[in-house]
């Protein structure tokens, strides 16, 4: 049985434009502070551990997984703090992006959940999370 095979593992850019790229990648865990002012889209929850990991890169944006929200939806809770240091935070539907899966979650993620500072940036949910990642760095809006 394969437990890990190393998918996902190392921040891969999938957009560049306006100063900013978006990097995918499985884990928030392998992103760094070498990011700051990019995009973040990971497949791990949104937890209170992916919004400290997310704050401390100093990212502008980022995207996780929904984890099916949880128990006073855990799965967000670290993506709905992020609004206290300025970063635009949303959650794809568990239904629609393996978690623990950043390819996944960029190609087929529907935005489930919005910060306060992200819904500021015009995404919204019920809507996929490509195409409005995309739309925010090419008009620059952050």
């Amino acid at each position: 049985m394969r437990i890990v095979d190393g998918h996902g593992t190392e921040p891969v850019p999938v957009h560049r434009s306006a100063g900013r790229t978006v990097w995918v990648m499985g884990s928030i865990a392998f992103g760094s502070p070498a990011l700051a002012g990019d995009v973040i889209v990971t497949g791990s929850h949104g937890g209170h551990s992916a919004g400290e990991y997310a704050a401390s890169y100093r990212v502008a944006v980022v995207a996780c997984n929904d984890a099916g929200m949880g128990k006073n939806a855990a799965g967000v809770a670290g993506l709905r703090a992020l609004d206290e240091v300025g970063i635009a935070a949303a959650g794809v539907g568990h239904t629609s992006a393996r978690i623990g899966d950043g390819p996944d979650t960029w190609e087929n993620g529907v935005v489930s959940f919005v910060n306060e500072r992200a819904r500021a940036l015009g995404l919204r949910p019920g809507l996929p999370l490509r195409e409005q990642i995309v739309a925010l760095v090419d008009r620059g809006g952050f």
